[in-house]
């Protein structure tokens, strides 16, 4: 592959902004406990890039015409470019090399997953930045991919920050918002892989501070095959909401969290009536639900992850 204008900052030597040789030998070494990891299957991986960090000369300031601003509680301040025609290179590049069949088949090496499907219009992925006092509420992913009618696997963050430390905010938090189980700290090259369903609770809820940029991207890979497991709707699943004031917020709010617990109630009847999964299903969440309690002690066995 020839190195693309833009990416002089691709390391001497190679031709890719991903570090596939270290990438495929730690996949090698991750595979077997992928899906064993609390708590919900995941790796992280250090050092991805063949990238230097003056690579972010090339990354967009928050004045670009391209970002959308996402600006609620959810996700406050954040701001998201999903037009792979305007996404700068290197960063296009990497894009690129991230939905390519090589990484692909790495990608179902690591998780057990085949058939993965890149999504080319790079709904919700794509170029990913959040200023000071941004945060991500914890949150479970959109399931159902209505456009292309796909089902949503994977998730693959890659962090673009230098020089990053978890007094900044904005680390990554897995599991319960009450007590999450680990911590990613967003630094360069830092490589975030988790099957993402109804048990993939994740965000940032500790403000960036001021001064701060926290920037990445974000791919999200599906089969056209939908998971024995119960995956969500085609929405976001918010898990916490801030602090509301005034009778009619509350009463929203209320009414919200209770249709919400009502939906997944209906769509859990649903996949237990299904004459050709329910079974099997019930019994897959039984397994699950032990193998969960079995691991009840992970976060006070391991602490942060850095």
């Amino acid at each position: 592959m020839d190195v693309v204008p833009g990416s002089e900052t691709v390391a001497a030597g190679s031709s890719t902004a991903w570090n596939f040789s270290k990438f495929r030998a730690e996949v090698e070494a991750t595979a077997a406990g992928y899906n064993e990891a609390g708590p919900f299957p995941h790796a992280v991986f250090r050092d991805m890039l063949n990238l230097a960090p003056s690579a972010m000369e090339h990354f967009p300031e928050p004045e670009w015409p391209s970002w959308t601003e996402l600006g609620d509680t959810y996700q406050f301040r954040k701001f998201t470019c999903s037009n792979i025609e305007v996404i700068p290179d290197p960063f296009r590049q990497l894009v690129h090399e991230l939905c390519e069949p090589t990484f692909l088949r790495l990608l179902e090496q690591l998780t057990g997953i085949p058939k993965l499907i890149p999504d080319p219009y790079l709904k919700g992925g794509g170029l990913h930045m959040s200023g000071p006092g941004g945060v991500l509420a914890p949150h479970t992913d959109f399931h159902l991919y209505e456009p292309l009618a796909l089902y949503r696997r994977i998730n693959v963050l890659v962090y673009l920050n230098d020089d990053w430390d978890e007094s900044y905010g904005g680390c990554l938090q897995l599991g319960d918002p009450e007590k999450p189980a680990k911590t990613v700290v967003p630094g360069w090259g830092t490589a975030m892989v988790f099957t993402t369903d109804n048990r993939s609770i994740h965000g940032f809820p500790k403000p960036i501070v001021e001064g701060r940029w926290r920037k990445s991207i974000a791919l999200y890979y599906y089969t056209a095959e939908e998971t024995k497991e119960f995956g969500g709707d085609t929405t976001t699943a918010w898990r916490t909401h801030g602090e509301h004031k005034g009778v009619v917020r509350k009463t929203r709010l209320g009414l919200y969290k209770g249709l919400n617990q009502t939906s997944k109630a209906v769509s859990l009847a649903a996949h237990l009536v299904n004459p050709n999964q329910g079974t099997e299903w019930w019994r897959m969440r039984k397994d699950r639900l032990a193998k969960e309690t079995g691991n009840a002690g992970y976060g006070q066995e391991h602490g942060h992850e850095h």
